[in-house]
């Protein structure tokens, strides 16, 4: 019998299915900002800006790409070997990455991450498959706030590992957290919940998946949120070099750190919001589209600070009322393309937010670049109220 979430054994399977997703997300972010000193390793001293580009855009490209077939894929052989798909191979591709030697190497290796990766997009879709509609926005906000304290804590633990290890050691310690992060699903009891598989093949799912007008809508919001979160992400940092040059490093980790601690504070006691999604959705994209417009005219590191903070649990309502929103707009038996092409379509919004983001910067001032990034919040404010959400006994 597959039991939902909302036992208190279940609720332990939880949390050990958050640990699975911390630890993932604890190995990506570490490594992630510490790929260019993997190439001055190898000798690369020339074009050393350009190879980064590639290496970083390589993953997200085979990403995009991969993410609506792998959700299909799940759809009908379950989602947790999705999760020890991704975990486990990615393990192996960390420890291969660890031994590169070239360049060219590295790039095509980033490159198989991505076509293999998405843990943390196929834990979301695994749990939101084996929840009741009474827990399943806060089920999804342990799982947002187990990657939040992820992100938080990643970069200060490649640090310190590359720091002592080396890092080529310390990417493979890495592996070692991704291959212990693909059996957990293993271990938790939990079952995937027996669906119907789609009888129609996979491409005919995604384009149904694309048929679906609440769907649709969510993804339209959810291109232009991650455009204006994109948009502002090299913002922040020319910003605080502005501001405070000779503590620039430390200041610019301090104020991404403190967003992903009010996101992970907010997460839970969102998760146990009496609001339907929707409203909570729009909640947090007009009070991002604000808080995104102010972080503009940050003339101090406190002002940037505080604004970041609050910025943090608006950033949370977002996310989990969007992943909930997905979980009810599709259906049962093709909830994993619902989301494998959501996370495809996310490609655009970073594409699109890196853009305009470089355009309003360079021709206007770092000023516009955050008031750009709010407009686009805005835009996602305004297309919320076409989401058209049923109301259920228990729901958020």
């Amino acid at each position: 019998m597959n039991l939902p979430l909302n036992l208190s054994n279940q609720i332990k399977k939880l949390y050990i299915i958050s640990f699975g997703v911390f630890i993932a997300q604890l190995a990506f972010s570490s490594m992630t900002p510490f790929l260019p000193d993997l190439l001055l390793d190898m000798g690369v001293t020339q074009n050393i800006t350009t190879w980064s580009g590639l290496i970083y855009s390589a993953n997200s490209l085979m990403f995009g790409i991969m993410a609506p077939i792998w959700g299909a894929i799940s759809d009908r052989y379950g989602k947790k070997p999705m999760m020890a798909r991704a975990g486990l191979v990615m393990g192996i591709i960390y420890f291969l990455m660890a031994g590169a030697k070239t360049p060219t190497q590295l790039l095509f290796l980033r490159a198989l991450n991505g076509t293999f990766s998405g843990y943390i997009p196929a834990a979301i879709t695994f749990i939101a498959s084996v929840s009741t509609p009474d827990n399943l926005s806060y089920n999804l906000a342990i799982i947002n706030a187990a990657a939040a304290v992820g992100t938080i804590t990643g970069p200060l633990a490649g640090g310190i590992t590359a720091k002592v290890m080396g890092i080529r050691k310390s990417i493979a310690f890495n592996g070692i957290l991704l291959l212990i992060a693909g059996i957990l699903p293993y271990i938790t009891g939990i079952k995937d919940v027996k669906t119907e598989k789609p009888k129609s093949s996979m491409a005919k799912s995604i384009a149904d998946t694309l048929k679906n007008r609440k769907l649709l809508i969510v993804y339209s919001v959810g291109i232009f949120v991650q455009a204006a979160l994109m948009g502002i992400l090299p913002a922040v940092t020319l910003l605080m070099h502005k501001i405070s040059p000779e503590n620039a490093s430390l200041y610019t980790g301090l104020v991404f750190s403190i967003t992903g601690i009010s996101t992970a504070i907010a997460s839970p006691f969102l998760g146990k919001a009496k609001y339907s999604a929707s409203y909570l959705y729009r909640i947090g994209l007009a009070g991002s589209a604000l808080l995104t417009a102010l972080q503009g005219f940050a003339g101090s590191f406190l002002y940037l600070f505080v604004v970041r903070f609050l910025f943090g649990f608006f950033n949370a309502a977002v996310t989990i009322a969007g992943n909930v929103l997905i979980a009810k707009a599709g259906t049962a038996e093709n909830q994993g393309s619902s989301f494998g092409v959501y996370n495809g379509l996310m490609s655009i919004g970073l594409v699109m937010g890196s853009m305009i983001g470089g355009f309003l910067g360079d021709s206007f001032g770092i000023t516009f670049t955050f008031l750009g990034g709010g407009l686009m919040f805005l835009i996602a404010f305004v297309l919320s109220f076409l989401i058209k959400e049923e109301k259920e006994e228990g729901s958020f």
